[in-house]
């Protein structure tokens, strides 16, 4: 070992460095940091190089490296190429390695492209269940108005019926429809009876009147049909909550009903209410016939 390399590993050893802390530091291998201590020169490239590095060696572990050149000049090889040796000389010890970026940073924009994303899916979210929302309120109002055209139809369809019966009854009916009308005996009350019960479907008898109306009314949504003795629908489809229908049963032998919902459905011939001989509680779905006996027949 030169007395340069003792030098130099003394002031190492003060610095409390290994030779490992002082490869980080200079970026030199630690082989060619080794053959600076021991002065064996030949296995470093270059006399340039030997003297570049004993001058980074020289400021890592605090001594001055032209002081140094000074003093052991014996043991430093000369060279012309001192201009590349300064330059590379004044390349300065990194001593503390860069800390690597927060990966939260490095995920950033990662997570601001997937947060904007989520957004617009949001949005678009929100639109189109709005339009949904429009489109099915629309659709609910359109709706009634189609079901109640339907009722209307079907309701001037029968008194169409009604009139044209009229038109064609014979002089005898006609004479006895003024002696109905004439007559001060016809208060209007009328008798409802349960003559018949089989399965789901009761049959009632209505007397008591010569000019009788049925009326329903619901209280609750319900689907119902109505048809006269010939089969012919007077009405059919939902009735809502608070809607009626009325039809004049005085020339009709008789009306079938059939009711989806019983319990919140109200019959009426004139003024005297239906009793459900089925509790429509327990039986919803429920088949009404209603027989018109007249004035004549009736009890």
């Amino acid at each position: 070992m030169t007395e340069l390399g003792k030098r130099l590993v003394e002031a190492r050893e003060e610095k409390g460095m290994s030779l490992e802390d002082l490869q980080t530091v200079t970026k030199i291998q630690k082989r060619y940091l080794l053959a600076i201590e021991q002065g064996n020169y030949d296995i470093i490239p270059g006399k340039f190089y030997v003297r570049a590095f004993i001058k980074q060696y020289a400021e890592a572990v605090g001594l001055n490296p032209e002081q140094l050149f000074e003093e052991f000049r014996k043991d430093v090889p000369s060279t012309y190429n001192d201009e590349v040796s300064d330059k590379l000389s004044n390349i300065k010890p990194q001593r503390e390695l860069p800390k690597p970026a927060s990966k939260v940073l490095e995920l950033l924009p990662t997570i601001l492209i997937i947060a904007g994303i989520l957004v617009v899916i949001a949005i678009i979210y929100v639109i189109v269940q709005a339009v949904n929302h429009d489109s099915g309120q629309k659709n609910n109002q359109a709706a009634p108005q189609k079901s109640e055209s339907k009722y209307e139809v079907s309701e001037d369809s029968s008194l169409a019926k009604d009139q044209k019966k009229k038109e064609k009854a014979s002089p005898a009916d006609k004479e006895k429809s003024s002696k109905k009308d004439d007559s001060s005996k016809d208060d209007g009350t009328v008798s409802l009876k349960a003559t018949n019960t089989e399965g789901s479907t009761t049959t009632y008898e209505a007397s008591g009147a010569d000019e009788m109306e049925l009326t329903i009314s619901a209280s609750q949504a319900s689907w119902l049909r109505v048809r006269d003795e010939s089969g012919n629908v007077l009405k059919m489809g939902e009735l809502k909550d608070g809607e009626s229908f009325k039809t004049d049963l005085s020339d009709l032998s008789q009306v079938d009903i059939r009711l989806g919902n019983a319990s919140g459905i109200e019959i009426k011939v004139n003024d005297e209410t239906l009793k459900y001989e089925l509790d429509p509680k327990n039986t919803m779905t429920q088949n009404i016939v209603i027989v018109n006996k007249g004035k004549e027949k009736s009890s």
